[in-house]
């Protein structure tokens, strides 16, 4: 028994040691804990860039400085005191880079505003081609807000460069706005990937940290088992009974602990080992579980935070939505308001007639009719004001054209495209089709959304198909076909649904069709489509002669 003691002393030794740098392990579980919070936190301030978002922030880093600052200084020894310097300073940093990102947000929303504004502004003032060269570069506006990079910004200073024969003032500032705001996204950006870099950097140390003390514990474990063996080969000298309760008294907990490690490494955290009592081995079960618990709930958090933020992205997808549903009613009450003016002209002349003219029958009840149909006017105004309080005016503009050199002009704009994979265009245009009185340039959009989609769906040797027709005196009909792969029966109904999209992800924003819907129904025309998988895809569209009275714009 005197022999088998100076073993038992040594395993002794070791378990304390366990349980002295089981501390460092709960330190480093619990420095884990919160900065997954704060990583939460942060993807909620870089999604939402709202006041609340930053304060829930500020306050999870200020708990995890508070962590740091309560480590007592064995344990500082343990993990090292340059490590913990490093880890306090890329705290500080993190949390100088996150104001920074919410001063750089504050800048954006002023700056995206000041763009917005001079926009409207400057509109108004031009006409001709310097207004339709406008109109580009606001269509160019809007891809710098939607893609931020350095493409758009170059596309914007290009279409800019044309117009600086136009001496305005306001179009400087605007540039300018651009600039600034194209500078803010790109700090954005460096600071994004700054703070992407310190949060990595403080997440390895606490990782680092928690398994460099996992595997001095089970360093620890494994020289306590050898040193049990030790003392079990000593105490079978002395007795089998002695031997068999010190095995069952050690070992066998310490394989249950094994097991139980082995399986939460696996993520199976059912049936935690219970071992009673107050020797090492209990305090170290117990320890396990409460680590395995946190682990689980620390788990259960990171599900619970990827499915808020799948919740949060449908809620954008939402706003989105309803955002260019807005637009589109704004776009139909700017149409409505030219024949409301029309009909108000009318009838303001037809009053000042009667009133000018001598008593006859029942003309008090005539000027009664026109007072109503002022007051029909005025209340219909009222609902297209509130309208466009949406969102801007998309004003339509009624032109006669060839539909035939629309399509050539389409096709040939698209010629690279078409060039760098081989496709084969058929033209079969109808010689008798008549002049159509529509909005050239947007029937001329509709026609590149729709030639673009099929030369990304075929092959590289593929055919394109487009021919016009005379559909009756008041329709034409121009049929798009491909030979590509088609489009699956279940997802036929969902094409024209804003950022729907078939293409591979990264190669298509699911606007082109739905954009494209819109605007034939804002002109009187129709999309249909038929398609089969495995044998093409073929887009008709009913194009009216003449824009229907309801949908054309005054001189």
């Amino acid at each position: 028994m005197i022999l088998a003691l100076i073993p038992s002393l040594f395993a002794y030794r070791e378990m304390s040691t366990v349980r002295k740098r089981l501390k460092p392990v709960e330190i480093a579980s619990d420095l884990t804990n919160v900065f997954i919070e704060v990583r939460r936190q942060e993807k909620n301030f870089l999604l939402l860039k709202d006041q609340d978002s930053l304060q829930q922030l500020r306050k999870q880093i200020g708990m995890l400085k508070g962590n740091i600052d309560d480590i007592e200084a064995d344990i500082i020894g343990e993990i090292g005191s340059e490590n913990y310097t490093a880890l306090r300073q890329a705290i500080i940093e993190y949390e100088r880079i996150v104001q920074q990102l919410a001063d750089n947000f504050v800048l954006q929303h002023a700056s995206l505003n000041e763009l917005t504004r001079l926009g409207r502004d400057i509109e108004p003032q031009l006409s001709g081609d310097d207004l339709r060269t406008f109109l580009v570069l606001r269509r160019d506006e809007k891809n710098l807000i939607i893609y931020r990079d350095a493409n758009a910004i170059e596309r914007f200073r290009n279409v800019f460069t044309s117009l600086r024969s136009v001496n305005s003032p306001e179009l400087t500032r605007y540039a300018a706005a651009a600039e600034k705001l194209y500078l803010l996204y790109y700090a954005e950006k460096s600071h994004d990937a700054e703070m992407r870099k310190y949060a990595a950097d403080i997440q390895a140390f606490a990782e680092s940290v928690l398994q460099g003390e996992r595997e001095d514990i089970d360093n620890l474990l494994t020289t306590s088992m050898y040193l049990l063996l030790v003392s079990l080969i000593t105490i079978l000298a002395t007795g089998i009974i002695i031997n068999t309760r010190l095995a069952r008294s050690i070992v066998r907990p310490i394989r249950v602990l094994e097991k139980f490690t082995q399986r939460v490494a696996t993520g199976d955290f059912s049936d935690p080992p219970v071992i009673e009592g107050s020797n090492e081995i209990a305090a170290l079960s117990t320890a396990l579980n409460q680590m395995a618990s946190r682990l689980k709930d620390t788990v259960h958090s990171l599900e619970l935070a990827i499915r808020n933020l799948h919740d949060k992205q449908g809620q954008l997808v939402e706003a989105e939505k309803l955002a260019s549903l807005g637009r589109i009613a704004a776009g139909v009450a700017h149409e409505i308001n030219n024949p409301l003016a029309i009909i108000n002209e009318k009838a303001g002349l037809m009053q000042d007639i009667l009133q000018l003219s001598e008593d006859f029958p029942h003309k008090a009840k005539f000027l009664e009719q026109i007072d109503g149909i002022f007051n029909s006017i005025n209340r219909c105004r009222t609902i297209t004001h509130r309208l466009l309080g949406f969102a801007r005016r998309v004003e339509v503009t009624i032109e006669p054209f060839e539909l035939n050199e629309a399509i050539h002009e389409t096709v040939t704009f698209l010629q690279n495209d078409i060039a760098s994979k081989l496709v084969r265009i058929d033209l079969n245009l109808s010689g008798d089709l008549p002049e159509i009185r529509s909005d050239k340039i947007q029937m001329e959009q509709v026609f590149l959304n729709l030639i673009k989609n099929a030369v990304d769906a075929v092959a590289e040797g593929g055919i394109i198909s487009i021919s016009t027709s005379r559909s009756d005196d008041r329709f034409v009909l121009v049929s798009i076909s491909d030979n590509g792969p088609g489009i699956p029966e279940e997802m036929i109904p969902h094409i024209f649904e804003p950022f729907f999209t078939t293409k591979e992800r990264g190669k298509g924003t699911g606007l082109g069709l739905f954009v494209s819907h819109a605007i034939l129904k804002k002109l009187g025309g129709k999309i249909q489509v038929q398609s089969e998988p495995g044998r093409g895809t073929t887009f008709l569209i009913d194009i009216p002669v003449r824009i229907l009275p309801d949908k054309e714009a005054s001189p």
